[in-house]
């Protein structure tokens, strides 16, 4: 190739690039650019091959000394290959720098997440869906209709802001409603002592700290249906990992260090209470001062240790408040939504009250173990009447196992096969069972608190489930559970038991 002919080109991939510069971005536009500047070096490059050939060929013979003009002309071309050479370089860092600069956006099994280029600056948006179907055997003793019904549908929007503070808006749309579920700020610019304020889980009960698309029943246990759930207030809240490690942050407890606490003061919400009614301090308009302590510590003793007993967590949590006129909710403990206690409409809690909430789970490949004890102790008080002390308690063990051979865990089981029938492969599948009982304080049917013709003294129920994990974002689960009452009944008689099939199927992003 002559110099004319290198002009040439340069002049048309000039003329190339500026004409595809409107739709290109600068990215795509150095991308062209280094494809043509590599056909042009391969041109050059055959060039230089033809050229050696010549003069080998012509041997001693000495070409024509070329003109002065022609001398120039290839100057000029060279003149122009090093500018252009030196623009291409210049392009190419500015293209580079830009990318660093550029934000960061990716979609995948946990959500859509954007992120500036410094990740200072993050959104997450999230969601799930539960659609159910129960299915009450013998549902004419019950007076339960069998049903259809979205148990949850929720958004979850979480991000972050100057690198160090969290935040997390949670609304949930199923019946047709609104609620918020979630709405708080995390200041954790130390992973010893991060500072939350708004409206999320009170650090309580360890199945209820395990969210919804999680769980590995359908319904919840007694001790955490009983369990405070979302309240308003201030929590301090921490983590130190093992020697030797460092801790990750997350904005909610995840149950993952050495060693974790949480300790806050909140407006205070009785059991069982609605998260759409925990909006507002419910004490008499006097005692609007009086919150509630609430707190927990937790450990995995055996964190790195490679051992059977490496995913063993123990914890204790508890609530102390002294609550005045303060209204109480009926209980809603069973899979089947019945009452469990209904309390008489001028029935409230009043002086001392607090809870305790001993806790454990064991993890260990696909064995999975969870139980938790719940003693929970208030003042009734009924108008002028008299005051007794009401101490109920619940608790619940449930084991389960992974059939396909994935680890089990706390947060659930990601299969390593995806459910797809044209390849052969089925997802992941775990099976499981749970016993777990309440007790409701004898007090509580005396001085017009409650009464046994609609509220029941116990209950027992035992669960067995099946869980099919198609992927990382769709779960069918199917469970049996029957239930034994005391009480409940008309003339003190128990109620018939409740024996109901549920089913779910999740999807989650």
């Amino acid at each position: 190739m002559d110099s004319k002919q290198a002009l040439m080109v340069l002049g048309g991939m000039g003329f190339l690039l500026a004409g595809e510069s409107q739709a290109m971005t600068m990215e795509e536009r150095m991308i062209a650019m280094e494809k043509k500047m590599a056909q042009l070096e391969n041109k050059l490059a055959t060039s230089e091959q033809e050229n050696q050939r010549l003069k080998a060929t012509l041997g001693t013979v000495t070409p024509p000394k070329p003109e002065a003009a022609s001398q120039q002309a290839i100057k000029a071309v060279d003149d122009k290959l090093a500018v252009l050479s030196k623009r291409v370089d210049t392009d190419k860092k500015a293209a580079t720098e830009a990318a660093k600069q550029a934000p960061k956006i990716s979609v995948s099994t946990k959500g859509v997440n954007f992120k500036s280029a410094d990740e200072n600056y993050q959104l997450n948006l999230r969601g799930y869906a539960q659609a159910d179907g129960n299915y009450f055997i013998e549902d004419n003793q019950t007076n339960i209709a069998d049903n259809f019904n979205i148990r949850r549908v929720r958004l979850t929007l979480d991000g972050t802001l100057f690198k160090n503070v969290d935040f997390r808006i949670a609304p949930d749309f199923a019946g047709s409603r609104l609620q918020l579920f979630d709405a708080f700020i995390d200041l954790h610019y130390f992973t010893s002592a991060s500072l939350m304020a708004g409206k999320f889980r009170q650090p309580v009960s360890l199945e209820r700290m395990q969210t919804a698309p999680n769980l590995t029943f359908i319904e919840r246990a007694y001790p955490a249906t009983m369990a405070p759930n979302r309240d308003l207030g201030f929590m301090l809240h921490g983590a130190f990992a093992y020697p030797g490690y460092k801790v990750q942050y997350t904005p909610q407890p995840t149950f993952k260090e050495f060693l974790s606490y949480e300790v806050g003061v909140f407006n205070g919400v009785r059991d069982s209470q609605a998260v759409n009614s925990s909006d507002n301090e419910s004490d008499s308009a006097l005692y609007k001062d009086n919150k509630e302590l609430a707190a927990r510590v937790f450990s995995h003793p055996f964190s790195h240790s490679g051992s059977a007993l490496e995913g063993l967590g123990i914890g204790v949590a508890g609530t102390w408040g002294q609550p005045k006129d303060n209204p109480l909710n009926s209980l809603t403990s069973s899979s089947g939504r019945q009452r469990i206690v209904s309390y008489g409409a001028t029935t409230t809690a009043t002086g001392e009250s607090y809870r305790i909430y001993p806790q454990m789970y064991w993890y260990w490949k696909s064995f999975g173990m969870m139980g938790e004890y719940l003693l929970s102790s208030q003042h009734l008080h009924n108008g002028n009447g008299p005051s007794v002390r009401q101490e109920n308690s619940a608790w619940h063990v449930n084991m389960s196992y992974v059939l396909t051979g994935e680890n089990n865990s706390f947060f659930g089981v990601k299969p390593t096969q995806v459910f797809d029938p044209v390849k052969g492969t089925w997802g992941a599948l775990l099976v499981a069972a749970r016993w777990s009982e309440m007790d409701i304080d004898g007090s509580t049917f005396s001085n017009g608190f409650a009464s046994l013709n609609n509220s029941v003294s116990h209950a027992s129920s035992w669960t067995i489930g099946l869980n099919w994990y198609l992927n990382d974002n769709v779960k069918i689960m199917a469970d049996y559970e029957q239930t034994q009452f005391l009480g409940g009944a008309a003339g003190n008689a128990n109620r018939p038991d409740e024996r109901v099939f549920l089913s779910r199927l999740q999807m989650a992003f």
